[in-house]
């Protein structure tokens, strides 16, 4: 017979846990029991009762819901760039011995190992690198009649090509959404500039650019 056990945080774990950390470990439910999951077991008795080794009838199954809380550093060079994105400005780094610029911006060139020698403002224009049609958000339950365009894009300057090489130095690109094309019509290459939110809106974010849309370059 398989036994199936539900997994609940004890009272003497909760006990040893900060206070914030208890709080919202209650404000979820997560000091609850989780619920049985007899309807694991059937599957994989199925699965595994033909497996050599496998002790189906001591058979333990537990489900953890893993509450991780957590502060993550942006680093130097990554806070002013959220900086900037707040004041509706896109800011790069530049290396003059490659001549390119780094978008998001690092304080090293990882291509000439060398530190980078200046931040430069950027409008923004740039080109699709590559993207993906999805029909599917963060819910995963929820189709979309039409799919969200998601896109790398390659701003202008950081893109070169080495003289007399087949060999391309790039500085990764941003992934963003695009809009304001139909999804049959996008492709690589083409070009692409940011569209902001408003200023009130912004917070210090990548979001803080609602999306990327496509645009006539007269230079071009």
């Amino acid at each position: 017979m398989t036994r199936v056990t539900p997994s609940r945080f004890s009272p003497n774990y909760l006990k040893q846990l900060p206070e914030d950390l208890v709080k919202y470990i209650q404000r979820h439910g997560l000091d609850k029991e989780f619920g049985r999951l007899d309807s694991w077991a059937s599957s994989i008795e199925k699965r595994h009762t033909e497996m050599e080794g496998w002790q189906v009838d001591n058979l333990v199954l537990s489900y953890w819901h893993i509450a991780c809380m957590y502060r993550h550093s942006a680093g130097m060079a990554f806070s002013r760039f959220l900086e900037g994105l707040k004041n509706g400005k896109i800011l790069g780094t530049g290396c003059e011995s490659c001549g390119r610029v780094l978008i998001p911006p690092r304080t090293f060139c990882e291509w000439c190992f060398r530190d980078v020698d200046k931040w430069i403002e950027h409008p923004g224009t740039g080109i699709i690198s590559t993207y993906s049609l999805s029909y599917i958000g963060t819910d995963p339950k929820v189709r979309f009649e039409r799919p969200l365009i998601i896109a790398v894009v390659w701003f202008d300057g950081t893109v070169k090509k080495v003289n007399s090489s087949r060999t391309v130095l790039y500085a990764a690109g941003l992934l963003h959404k695009v809009q304001g094309v139909d999804p049959e019509k996008v492709h690589v290459g083409m070009r692409v500039k940011p569209v902001w939110r408003k200023p009130e809106e912004r917070v210090g974010s990548i979001l803080d650019i609602g999306y990327f849309a496509p645009f006539e370059d007269d230079a071009l």
